[in-house]
């Protein structure tokens, strides 16, 4: 069986070209690798789970869907769809482009500072440019694509959905859920249509609608797209919500990654599974001891404000895969004690089983409701699958003790009490190889990365500096080790020299030029919010007041 990969991109703004630079050099190293010869089919590298968060959702189903049906477009390092999208396309003069300029008409002003449209824009050429024509041509798969992926993105719900928890002795807790997501599985042979792929292209928009910096999004979701337990009833189906950054909430999806991995593996096979997380954020500390009470104001207020949330919304999922990962460590090493400890003779296989078989007789039946305390469902596994599961997934030590013996059936079932009893049964070890970097090698993550947008330049950089750090952890040694996802076959292509005199830029730094273009965007937005509002009395209210306010607003920006 091929090694599988699964790969989390955090959310990124204009960080997006970082991320961009790291994905074309894993998809370049695996294609590489898998067609090198003398690879054997166990060797190869297959990504079949794929997800993201803001930028991370959009650039997560560019992959895929070039991946099953445009691996073509994959071949240069500086003209692929990633680096068109992420360095040569999106950019400051076209965010600032409220006004379309068929049409002539306005983007809102109050729903959005910059322009929607040229993200949707992107969304409908990148990914559904394919369909345009009502005729597309045969798929041409990347070799690092396994037929069907995975697909998984966060959203914020800003309706939000409903669910209920029975209260003691009566009534109802009514809890509304705003951290939402959307899921699918796409694939080489079923998926190659447009609706399939409007709607990822529509979630895409939605993951990454940045409040106030992009107009909210609206889809319609199934009620099956949501769990069960607790969902109240919808008096529509499918419901409409609107949605924001899924960022906001959840940052990097690593457990969303493990949960389609789940759907896919069933716990089967671990030893060949592998995640990759990829993120522009995280190698340095984000704490601030400098701030205090006497300097907050309203701008510092904002700025750490942002921060925090950031923040907060990063690293769970990972945290808790280290957490859990040292709990099965622990349970392993139990195991290889038991071993030995059923090996040396001090304990008695035949007694040893038949207790472990009379607590799984417990352990994997229901138990009842006892007077009005609610008991939770056991797991869908039957005891059957689970012992097939743990001699599969120990089968090492069981073949040390001899297969089908009484001590190896003994060392099965009392892990598998041991897993049960613990509820580790749908957890497995996770390794997952990190593609991070400080912000102060990069040069567009000031202004809560959107600085990228400014320059051109800047995205360049970040992403080239993405490929650097991508190229640093697929040949770093420890991936050649047993049991690791390398080696990896590959020889990188050429990499533009960075400009090192970007690293950690900041807002202060920008050009005159730079600085004039975003002051006279900002402004010109605030004054077709103003006379949004207040019609033919904008105008002396832009001379008098939003003018010389902005400008002072301004002034203060460029000087942090």
């Amino acid at each position: 069986m091929p090694k599988r990969l699964a790969i989390t991109i955090a959310g990124a703004v204009s960080l997006g070209s970082y991320e961009a630079g790291v994905l074309y050099e894993v998809l370049d190293a695996i294609h590489q690798h898998n067609s090198a010869e003398g690879v054997t089919d166990d060797e190869k590298i297959l990504i079949d789970v794929m997800t993201g968060a803001s930028a991370g959702a959009m650039t997560a189903v560019i992959v895929a869907h070039k991946m099953l049906y445009s691996a073509n477009e994959f071949r240069d390092p500086y003209d692929n769809p990633l680096y068109n999208v992420w360095v040569k396309r999106i950019d400051l003069e076209g965010l600032l482009k409220t006004v379309d300029e068929t049409t002539g008409q306005v983007e809102p002003p109050l729903r959005s500072i910059f322009s929607s449209n040229v993200v949707e824009g992107i969304a409908k050429d990148t990914i559904l440019g394919r369909y345009a024509s009502g005729e597309w041509p045969a798929p041409i798969t990347h070799l690092a694509a396994a037929r069907s992926i995975s697909i998984g993105m966060t959203l914020t719900n800003l309706n939000g959905v409903d669910y209920g928890y029975d209260m003691q002795p009566c009534g109802k807790f009514i809890y509304t859920r705003h951290e939402d997501q959307m899921t699918r599985v796409v694939s080489v042979d079923g998926s190659d249509k447009p609706e399939v792929w409007r709607e990822l292209a529509d979630a895409s928009v939605a993951s990454g609608a940045y409040p106030l910096a992009f107009r909210a999004k609206e889809m319609d979701r199934r009620r099956a797209d949501y769990a069960k337990n607790g969902l109240e009833p919808w008096t529509d189906d499918p419901s409409r919500f609107t949605y924001t950054d899924g960022g906001i909430l959840q940052n990097e999806p690593l457990g969303m990654a493990k949960n389609l991995v789940d759907e896919i593996d069933r716990h089967w096979y671990n030893d060949s599974r592998f995640y990759l997380f990829v993120s522009p954020h995280g190698r340095t500390s984000s704490a601030d001891s400098s701030f205090c009470e006497v300097n907050a104001d309203y701008f510092q207020m904002m700025k750490r404000w942002a921060k925090v949330l950031l923040g907060q919304s990063e690293f769970q999922d990972w945290i808790t895969a280290v957490e859990m990962n040292e709990q099965i460590a622990l349970m392993d090493a139990r195991a290889s004690e038991l071993v030995e400890k059923l090996r040396s003779g001090e304990i008695k296989s035949g007694s040893l089983k038949r207790t472990a078989d009379g607590l799984l007789k417990v352990l994997f039946s229901q138990p009842t409701r006892t007077g009005t305390r609610q008991v939770a469902k056991i797991g869908r596994e039957s005891l059957a699958e689970a012992r097939r599961r743990i001699g599969h997934q120990y089968k090492e030590e069981i073949a040390s003790l001899g297969p089908g013996s009484y001590a190896a059936d003994a060392f099965r079932d009392t892990v598998l009490a041991f897993e049960t009893a613990a509820n580790l049964g749908q957890c497995d070890y996770m390794r997952i190889y990190g593609i991070a970097v400080s912000e102060e090698l990069l040069a567009g993550a000031d202004l809560t990365g959107f600085l990228g947008f400014f320059d051109e330049r800047y995205r360049v950089h970040d992403y080239d500096r993405g490929r650097m750090v991508a190229r640093m952890v697929l040949t770093d040694p420890v991936m050649s080790e047993a049991g690791e996802l390398g080696p990896i076959r590959y020889t990188p292509k050429h990499t533009n020299p960075i400009d090192s005199t970007l690293n950690g830029l900041q807002l202060a730094q920008l050009s005159i030029e730079e600085q004039r273009e975003f002051r006279e965007g900002v402004k010109k937005r605030v004054s077709e919010m103003v006379r949004y509002l207040i019609g033919f009395w904008s105008y002396p209210a832009d001379v008098v007041v939003i003018e010389p306010l902005m400008n002072a607003i301004l002034n203060h920006m460029f000087r942090e």
